[in-house]
């Protein structure tokens, strides 16, 4: 089963407030999202499942979370204590892949197991936030694609979607 993580940043990592949520409304980037994950098992931690409540429709999210009395609205979500027991939670299901979609410490817990990195880079400077991990300094990894997104009508910042593989 393929693991991969999936993530917005600005070019010095920020991917969300400091308080929650993200600092940017970039359609383009979320119809990415959803179109990546459509019909798969994300891996995901509890605030971030939180905010994102309402809107998994054909996904299946993983909880991951440190209160052992954490339970979902949904029956057909589940919830894992660490990434290997998602992971397990993910392959028993018969997952093709598992995508880790934040926050910033679930990315970082995660970056070990992972085998792919889906990243969109958000062409604009935000001081302030949470960070996604140091990847460059966990391994090395392969650009495979790369795709630019000008800023539009509808996209104010511009936009640069880059797939990496962990070499082997």
């Amino acid at each position: 089963m393929l693991v991969s993580m999936i993530a917005a940043m600005t070019p010095n990592r920020i991917i969300g407030k400091s308080g929650g949520g993200i600092p940017w409304s970039l359609p383009r980037d979320k119809q990415h999202f959803r179109d990546y994950t459509a019909e798969k098992w994300l891996l995901v931690g509890r605030s971030t499942y939180q905010e994102m409540e309402g809107w998994f429709g054909n996904r299946t999210p993983i909880v991951l979370t440190s209160d052992s009395s954490y339970s979902t609205e949904s029956p057909a979500h589940r919830v894992a204590s660490s990434v290997t027991e998602g992971i397990r939670i993910a392959e028993k299901n018969g997952a093709e892949e598992l995508v880790v979609t934040g926050g910033a410490s679930v990315y970082t817990a995660a970056l070990q197991y992972a085998e792919r990195l889906i990243l969109t880079l958000v062409e604009t400077e935000i001081a302030e936030g949470s960070r996604f991990p140091p990847f460059q300094d966990s391994d090395h990894w392969s650009l495979v694609h790369r795709e630019s997104w000008p800023a539009d009508e509808k996209n104010e910042i511009a936009m640069c979607l880059q797939i990496l593989d962990r070499e082997k």
